[in-house]
């Protein structure tokens, strides 16, 4: 699956599934009922490749990110999860920050989809995903995947929260597949990743340790303003197609809006997925 980039993941792209397109068309339609004056619009799409033990993926994936476009006026974000409810999703989980955002999550069947409102109006966006669709040999779904994780994946169990060796089963693995796996005996069992105890992300002192590895220790400043954008939507469209310094997209965007001499400054801030480097980027906009 190509993303609207035009990067493609490592490897032979996979074909889209059924599955996806029907995500896609769920969440244009849904996000298409809050504004039908304005279309909204899909940022991205990819795939998040998923690996056992051998570094060639045995599956993918297949993920779309839609940004609502409200600039004029903000989106309460119960109007977003009643939308979702309306078409036969349930909403699992609502929280707000203390400065005006709020994250949701929905899910229908194996289908997942976050939801977050940026601080002050103008931003909503969607981010859904599929259940991982294998290419031949069939396995259960793994904990997280790179985009879907609130953190970074531990190296061990590539975020599948198990042992790979006995695949959860503290039994079978040892000579010939019969006596009990190591993993039992380092204390992290039964069948459960020695290196990350079962969570499939690294620990906040792993994280800070590959922060310091690719020279991100320092306080995160804010850049200077980026002009350029008339709206808050088309600065996030710009930010979420920039990839990190290590090459990686994957990154979940938080935004607040603030107003200064005549202007609106739009912050975005995240952390990559994969070198754990914190992402600032700030846009002049004009007031409305």
């Amino acid at each position: 699956m190509t993303d609207t980039t035009g990067a493609q993941e490592p490897g032979d792209a996979p074909a889209v599934p059924a599955s996806a397109v029907w995500l896609k068309g769920q969440l244009l339609e849904i996000a298409s009922a809050l504004r039908p004056d304005r279309r909204p619009e899909l940022a991205r799409a990819w795939t998040d490749p998923v690996r056992w033990r051998d570094p060639a993926p045995v599956g993918h994936r297949f993920l779309f990110l839609l940004c609502v476009a409200t600039d004029d006026r903000p989106t309460p974000p119960d109007d977003v999860l009643n939308a979702f409810a309306a078409a036969g999703w349930t909403v699992r989980t609502q929280r707000s920050g203390p400065d005006g955002e709020s994250w949701a999550t929905a899910g229908r069947e194996d289908f997942d989809v976050r939801v977050y409102t940026g601080a002050g109006r103008g931003l909503t966006t969607l981010t859904g995903w599929t259940p991982v669709v294998y290419a031949e040999r069939q396995l259960g779904q793994p904990l997280f995947t790179r985009s879907t994780a609130d953190g970074i994946l531990c190296d061990g169990c590539h975020g599948w929260g198990v042992c790979l060796e006995c695949g959860g089963r503290p039994y079978s693995g040892g000579s010939g597949g019969y006596g009990r796996c190591w993993c039992a005996g380092n204390n992290a069992g039964p069948g459960r990743c020695v290196e990350c105890g079962g969570t499939g992300l690294l620990t906040a002192e792993e994280e800070a340790w590959l922060r310091r590895r690719h020279g991100d220790d320092a306080p995160s400043r804010q850049p200077p303003p980026e002009d350029g954008h008339d709206s808050n939507t088309g600065a996030f469209l710009a930010v979420s197609r920039r990839p990190c310094r290590c090459g990686e997209f994957r990154c979940s965007w938080r935004n607040t809006l603030s107003r200064t001499d005549g202007h609106l400054l739009s912050h975005f801030h995240a952390t990559c997925r994969t070198c754990a480097t914190r992402r600032t980027h700030t846009f002049r906009l004009p007031l409305r």
